[in-house]
Formats: structure tokens, sequence, C-alpha cells
């Protein structure tokens, strides 16, 4: 049996469906996003050529990080979409807990999303920013982050034990390898790099 005779009766599957429908929904995100900041730039709304790698990047990152939270979210009202995002191959609805927490990790993405966008979008509008919109961005930023501590404490009171050990495993890993890559870059701004 070859690979090709394989892949129609892959899609035949529950989880094939999921992985389908996701694909799906992934592409009509990206397309949408694209064509938004197409014509935001063709109608001089943002301007692109003034932002550094670093900001496209962090501007991808947003755009995925919304999206994925905003397909959790939509998916969590449903408990049997969350069901299938769950466990793709049980055919067991959510309980409303399963989905409760599944709706709160939508949104800690979405507003991680926001945060991060926010400065990009804003330095993408008006370059350099003036100081009020700047500082109100930041008043907003910094609001986002205490709904988002808030949450996040939630989640962290409401896991079970392996979640919180792989929550602390994951922060001790990220914090070095944070710590690593702001000293290298911190080290090659000095040496003007």
């Amino acid at each position: 049996m070859t690979v090709a005779s394989k892949f129609p009766k892959f899609f035949a599957t529950p989880k094939g469906r999921v992985v389908a429908g996701l694909s799906l929904a992934g592409g009509v995100v990206g397309f949408s996003a694209g064509m938004l900041i197409g014509k935001l730039e063709k109608g001089g709304a943002l301007s692109l050529e003034t932002l550094g790698w670093s900001d496209i990047l962090s501007g991808l990152i947003a755009l995925m990080l919304i999206a994925t939270g905003l397909m959790v979210l939509l998916a969590s009202f449903s408990r049997k979409a969350s069901g299938r995002l769950l466990d793709p191959l049980s055919q067991r609805d959510a309980t409303r807990g399963q989905a409760s927490y599944y709706r709160q990790q939508g949104v800690v993405a979405l507003l991680a999303g926001l945060m991060l966008s926010a400065p990009v979008l804003l330095l993408a509008a008006e370059d350099p920013p003036p100081f009020e919109l700047a500082a109100a961005v930041m008043t907003g930023i910094l609001a986002l982050f205490l709904l988002q501590t808030l949450v996040n404490l939630t989640l962290w009171f409401r896991s079970d034990e392996l979640v919180r050990r792989v929550i602390s495993e994951t922060g001790a890993v990220t914090f070095w390898i944070l710590q690593g890559a702001l000293f290298l870059w911190a080290a090659g701004e000095k040496l003007s790099l």
C-alpha cells in the first residue's frame, strides 16, 4: 500500500477531519490577514518599510497568537468541538470545566498577541509616535498584562500537578534561553554589530 492510497482514508477519520478543518481555518486567517495588511499599506495607514526585521517577526508571531487564541476561544464555546480538539480520536464531549479551562487558554493567547502587536502597529502607523499616543498604548499594554497575569494565575490554580510541573519547567527553560539571547543581543549592540 502506498502513501497515495492511504491519503483519502486519512481524511475519513475524525483526526483527519480535524486536521483538514484546522488547516482550512489557518488558511482563511492567513489569507485574510495578508489581504488586510496589503490594503492598509496601499491606503497609507501602515508603512511596513520603516519596520525592522524584529518588528516584522514580532508582528507575525502576534498574528499567530491572535489567530490561535481566537480559534481556541471560538471552539471552547462548543463542548463537542472542545472535546475533538482535546482528543481528536475520542467521541466524548468536553466537560463544562474542560471547555472553561480551554477558553481561558484561548484568552491568554489572544491577550499575548494583542500586547505583542500593539507596539508594532503603532510604529507602522506613526514613526516616531507622539508621546501621548505611545503612553496610552503602554498603559493599555500594562492593563492587558495585568489581566493576562490574573487569567494565568487562575489557570495555574485550576491545573493538576502534571500541568503545573510542565509550566514550571517550560518557564525555567524559557528564562535561560531568553537570558542568553538578551545577553548576546546586548553584546552585539555594544559592539555595533
